[in-house]
């Protein structure tokens, strides 16, 4: 299919065929006829290139990848088979200590403004507990990784948010599974 390089050319397209090559841009695909027109030629200006799918999907494993790559190593998939099984909040004993100034290393590491601070406004208010409370952050598990490992994994079943104006944050992972999180801990 050749693209069209003039704005003329584009308003002979009909609506389906300016909605299929959009979305091989990833843009928007929902408009009237001139606006799909408008973007469709303002797309072939600005060179916007197609979006390869599996391309995409390579991207989203790689970046999924190097979330588990820590200190040189491979971490062990959160979602795969890990060496030892999950325990719950029984085990809780066995949790590495979490200290202040870790949480306060977690909260300036994050590079959404916003984001940050929401999530300290919520820690000082005390909300961590009410999530618990409430029921919106169910049983916590626990996951050693190995034996001689001085990581763990802790995740936890999340119910979805159903403000649309926060941003979200139940997926500092980028777990493909959208209603858990996990966090990596050292332990000492």
């Amino acid at each position: 299919m050749d693209i069209p390089t003039s704005l003329e050319e584009f308003k002979l397209w009909k609506v389906d065929r300016l909605k299929e090559f959009l979305k091989k841009q990833k843009l928007k695909m929902n408009g009237r006829k001139e606006e799909l027109v408008a973007l469709a030629y303002a797309a072939v200006q600005m060179n916007i290139a197609e979006v390869n799918k599996a391309d995409a999907r390579n991207e989203k494993a790689d970046d999924y990848a190097s979330v588990l790559q820590v200190e040189g190593k491979t971490m062990p998939d959160p979602l795969s088979d890990l060496p030892l099984a999950w325990e719950g909040e029984i085990e809780m004993k066995k949790w590495p200590p979490c200290m202040y100034i870790d949480i306060a290393h977690y909260f300036t590491s994050i590079d959404n403004i916003e984001l940050k601070q929401r999530l300290m406004t919520d820690y000082k208010d005390g909300k961590v507990f009410s999530y618990l409370e409430s029921g919106w952050l169910r049983e916590i598990f626990y996951n050693a990784i190995s034996a001689e490992s001085r990581l763990c994994f802790l995740k936890a079943e999340c119910t979805p948010l159903q403000r649309i104006n926060n941003i979200p944050w139940n997926n500092p992972w980028k777990s493909p599974h959208p209603l858990l999180f996990f966090i990596m801990f050292f332990s000492k």
